[in-house]
């Protein structure tokens, strides 16, 4: 058997809670569902530059040449099923790998597999391996979601995540339009720590983990149980937990959030693995700050460049018509305002 080594961009797919699409539409039904969901994988991965290596269940495995064809695939396969019944996690690394003959084997697969376990519905996370290889544009729509071990790796890995925009599937918005009005940070209470999250402070965990940015010392609380980012103008919760995270807003209408995001309101609470009602001694109290130094310095948009759409069409005989867009991320970020 020939083996050679190469660099390529591993990505895994997999239906999310494929056992109870087979319960709620039987199995006739679901199966053929599933089948045309990898038929569209498969095609959209071709499309792409990309080779089908296996299919796995309801998942399938496939290697790419770059990370930026991996991406645009992954991209379109996710837009062409949104709204629909099935949701799929993707999961993608970069590094050597060995091929032989019909496979491919190596810590890239096997780093790549557990990326795809730490995805939920709807999205793609990446390595950090991945994210060092894309375009600019490409680069300014990923966010570091966790850092995590790997079996059998010392190093950390970190993982990053795909920012969706359900709003503006395919909106250019010109160099002159100025962007939305959204909060300058967030302030988060918890017990006798306040911890202050603005544009500029990058992503922050919250868990039981002493790593974590807020620590919370609770018995329902996951190690790295969910993360705090800024994401196109809005404050965004993610839960990466097993339990989820309860996330209530200003009128106190609770989300119980399992592997998924969420715009924090005005001011609420967070609630980690439990209900506010069974956890109130650890609620992390939430506040937004709008200040007026952030609308002048995004009104001044030093530095800043236009979002620019890029538009790919793919269509099938059994596969709908969908749209990839990247956006070139402004340089330019609003001023701190001082706590």
């Amino acid at each position: 058997m020939t083996m050679k080594c190469d660099s390529l961009a591993v990505m895994f797919t997999d239906i999310c809670d494929s056992s109870s699409v087979y319960r709620d539409l039987g199995d006739a039904e679901a199966h053929k569902l599933g089948a045309r969901c990898l038929k569209l994988i498969a095609e959209a991965a071709r499309r792409n530059g990309g080779r089908l290596i296996k299919t796995i269940g309801d998942g399938a495995m496939i290697t790419f040449r770059s990370v930026e064809d991996a991406y645009r695939a992954a991209s379109i396969i996710q837009l062409a099923l949104r709204g629909g019944v099935l949701r799929i996690k993707i999961g993608l690394h970069f590094g050597a790998v060995i091929e032989t003959g019909d496979d491919v084997f190596g810590d890239t697969v096997n780093v790549a597999a557990r990326v795809l376990a730490r995805s939920g519905p709807d999205e793609i996370l990446m390595t950090r391996e991945c994210v060092d290889t894309l375009q600019p544009a490409q680069r300014a729509t990923v966010r570091l979601l966790d850092t995590t071990s790997v079996k059998g790796r010392p190093e950390w890995v970190e993982i990053y995540r795909v920012i969706g925009d359900r709003e503006n599937v395919t909106t250019v918005v010109q160099s002159s339009a100025r962007p939305a009005e959204g909060p300058a940070a967030v302030v988060l209470t918890y017990k006798d720590t306040v911890l202050r999250l603005d544009a500029s402070s990058g992503p922050v965990l919250i868990g039981r983990d002493a790593t974590c940015g807020l620590v919370i010392a609770s018995a329902w609380a996951s190690r790295r149980h969910a993360t705090i980012d800024v994401q196109r103008d809005h404050f965004v919760i993610t839960d990466h937990s097993s339990n989820g995270t309860f996330v209530a807003d200003e009128k106190g209408a609770e989300q119980h959030l399992k592997r998924e995001a969420h715009h924090l309101a005005s001011h609420g609470t967070i609630s980690v693995g439990v209900g506010a009602v069974g956890n109130p001694r650890d609620l992390v109290h939430y506040r937004c700050e709008i200040g007026a130094s952030s609308s002048r310095s995004r009104a001044r948009g030093a530095g800043s460049t236009a979002i620019q759409s890029e538009v790919t069409v793919v269509s099938g005989p059994d596969a709908p018509v969908t749209v990839f867009r990247t956006h070139a991320r402004s340089e330019h970020r609003p001023t701190a305002i001082a706590g």
